[in-house]
């Protein structure tokens, strides 16, 4: 008897543009199409799903929305002038200046507080004791005078006068650190294993992978200016960690043995994509493995892939979970391998 999977809802297929096809072929046929409608599933390169069209990608600047039409005619880059002319005036930054002023790691607290909260980039949470005296002295001269620990390992320099904006951040500067990007639609703070390179039951030591994609990112244009915020985290499989699936992109180091078939014993990386945390939403397991030796160029295709395809026109449905659940992964990561070459 027939499996009761394969049972069409349809009427059975029995020819093929007018040709008979015989008994085997029709049983085929059938539950073919019928799991096809069962679980909705499309082919990579078929037309996008007309349901998914309220998430669909629009690139054309006339169809963005008003944050991405400002940011289209705005040289990002050349924005630190808005910092200046506000320290320097000791006038309040309107609306549009205020977003921008984000690209710098400054967000205007008005009404609640009168002045900036800077937002800075400590990538795994790794710093050195005369940045930290640094820090400590800059926020007892320049600002409120306490320093906040956030969630992702970063600090945040809180209620920074008008006049004292353009000092802080060069201050900062002054000491290697940076708050480029921090805020506003870019990379955020990169996090890892908050005992990387000293937990004795780590499988790998994940600060150098933080270390190099934030230095990668702080110093090229292409990976600002995304559709939205966008979060990495590198857990390197020890006692402690990092809460991966909390993000964009999280990546776990497993160890892979000699009973696995198909890869070669040793460390890989166990990818998941798509978390936002404030949107309910846990990053998902792409079922791909990665060498170490890859991971970075990885990620970073990932992050264009993004940037190219992500929903400008609409920001609520700009994360990247929403390109996932409109692309599908499978049409996903063949994006990702395609722009790997």
């Amino acid at each position: 008897m027939l499996d009761s999977r394969f049972k069409t809802m349809h009427n059975p297929i029995s020819t093929i543009s007018g040709t008979p096809i015989n008994s085997e072929q029709s049983i085929y046929l059938n539950g073919f199409f019928n799991g096809l409608q069962q679980t909705g599933m499309r082919f990579a390169d078929a037309a996008p799903d007309p349901a998914l069209s309220d998430v669909s990608n629009e690139n054309s600047p006339e169809d963005y929305c008003k944050e991405e039409q400002l940011k289209y005619r705005t040289d990002l880059n050349k924005t630190f002038s808005i910092v200046q002319n506000v320290s320097e005036q000791r006038c309040e930054p309107n609306v549009e200046e205020t977003f921008l002023m984000k690209w710098h790691g400054l967000f205007y607290l008005a009404p609640k507080q009168d002045g900036f909260m800077c937002r800075l980039r400590i990538p795994g949470g790794y710093i050195r004791s005369f940045q930290i005296r640094e820090l400590a002295a800059l926020s007892k001269e320049l600002t409120s005078g306490y320093i906040q620990i956030t969630t992702r390992a970063n600090f945040q320099l809180r209620v920074i006068p008008l006049e004292h904006a353009s000092s802080v951040l060069q201050r900062i500067q002054s000491v290697g650190l940076h708050s480029k990007g921090s805020g506003a639609d870019n990379i955020r703070n990169i996090t890892a294993s908050p005992a990387a390179g000293i937990d004795p039951t780590e499988l790998i030591d994940v600060r150098p992978f933080c270390l190099k994609l934030a230095q990668r990112i702080i110093n090229t244009d292409e990976f600002y200016n995304l559709p939205r915020k966008f979060n990495i985290a590198f857990d390197g499989g020890g006692a402690i960690g990092v809460v991966e699936d909390t993000n964009d992109i999280g990546v776990r180091a497993v160890k892979v043995n000699e009973t696995f078939k198909g890869c070669i014993p040793g460390v890989y990386f166990l990818m998941a994509l798509g978390g936002v945390t404030g949107h309910k939403t846990f990053a998902s397991d792409s079922g791909v493995l990665i060498p170490p030796d890859q991971l970075l160029e990885i990620i970073q295709s990932i992050v264009r892939i993004f940037i190219e395809n992500g929903n400008r026109a609409l920001r609520k449905k700009a994360r990247l979970k929403y390109l996932l659940k409109d692309w599908g992964i499978d049409r996903f990561l063949n994006a990702v391998e395609e722009d790997l070459n």
